[in-house]
């Protein structure tokens, strides 16, 4: 993914951002030493449930008793059949749901709910006209560890020799910090990070490393800060 990032002083590049996906070579072997695969069945369909049978039966008892005579619930034709190439839908009694409204719900820090609100569709700001800014606010490495829940990561890699030197250098100066710099997005450079139209909305933080000539820039995203609820009073006794 190519962003537009901006440096401490306040110079621009465009740069790539790369998912960090762990990859381990795995393989599936049976006693015989034969590769094996996991596949999806189809065990049962809404049309050969128990309040389908309900229905043709009216009650419980006579639908123990077709179940003794024969196979009621079995699709002899279908069950059992593999499955590929699925998508998920949600259905109701009426059928297949097309349009969906979907809502926000904003919680309090014990749990409690505070907002309810239709969700917006956010446009992504990655990459486009403004670059994602360098706040200058930083944070420490352990102090962000106790304070927000990380649950993505991208990768920024230099694109020609220029941008190396661009990300090099900003890498160096986050080390020597042993800190982690809020990046921001927007007009103003005071959004949260939408990595694609109708994403979430992150604060993301980047973090530097540098070995010899190598560098490392870590863009940590977080959707969730840690608060410490509020002490109770004991009771005076």
């Amino acid at each position: 993914m190519p962003i537009n990032i901006s440096n401490s002083n306040n110079r621009d590049a465009v740069v790539a951002a790369e998912a960090l996906n762990p990859t381990r070579v795995m393989r599936y072997i049976d006693k015989k030493g034969r590769p094996i695969s996991t596949r999806k069945l189809l065990k049962t369909d809404v049309d050969h449930d128990l309040p389908e049978l309900l229905k043709k039966s009216k009650k419980l008892d006579k639908v123990g008793d077709s179940l003794i005579k024969g196979d009621p619930e079995v699709d002899i034709e279908r069950f059992g059949m593999f499955l590929t190439d699925m998508s998920r839908v949600y259905v109701t009694k009426k059928g297949i749901i097309h349009l969906v409204e979907e809502t926000e719900v904003v919680y309090n820090a014990d749990g409690t709910e505070r907002e309810r609100r239709p969700r917006k569709k956010e446009q992504q700001n990655m990459n486009g006209e403004f670059p994602m800014r360098w706040t200058g606010k930083f944070i420490k490495k352990e102090e962000a560890a106790h304070r927000f829940v990380f649950t993505n990561k991208k990768q920024l890699v230099h694109i020609n020799g220029l941008t190396f030197d661009f990300l090099y250098e900003m890498a160096k100066d986050l080390a020597e910090r042993d800190a982690l710099l809020l990046i921001r997005g927007g007009v103003k450079g005071n959004e949260p990070l939408i990595m694609n139209r109708g994403g979430k909305p992150y604060n993301a933080f980047l973090e530097g490393r540098v070995k010899d000539d190598s560098y490392c820039l870590i863009l940590h995203l977080s959707n969730m800060e840690l608060k410490r609820p509020k002490t109770v009073a004991e009771p005076s006794t």
